[in-house]
């Protein structure tokens, strides 16, 4: 992969990790203001299921941009790879940046399920 290519992709996998943020971020949020300011009594279990679902897609948008990172890293071209940009990406530790996702959205999702019932 030349250098060209592999800056678009990084910064495409960038892009995608920002607007699947905000997603999340928004859906969460929306979820919370029902909560707070609707009556969920008639409908305990279609919340619950947004929430779950809101999570899911957090997780695995996130879990997927993360294993793009990952490989861009293992096919990064030699100029990119000799120069400092390397030491930073190559010392970036992406499975604790998916365990720590999965662990918050997980705590986040029990949380707002909790408040629910």
């Amino acid at each position: 992969m030349n250098s060209e290519t592999f800056v678009a992709m990084s910064e495409s996998n960038t892009a995608s990790i920002r607007v699947n943020g905000i997603t999340y971020m928004f859906a969460a949020t929306a979820l919370l203001a029902i909560m707070v300011f609707g009556d969920t009594g008639d409908f305990q279990f279609p919340l619950t299921m947004g929430v779950i679902g809101a999570a899911l897609c957090g997780m695995l948008t996130f879990d997927f941009d993360m294993q793009t990172a990952t490989s861009l890293r293992d096919s990064m071209p030699e100029k990119v790879a000799s120069s400092k940009a390397d030491e930073g990406y190559s010392k970036a530790p992406f499975t604790i940046y998916r365990l720590v996702n999965a662990a918050v959205l997980t705590l986040i999702a029990v949380a707002q399920i909790s408040v629910i019932f």
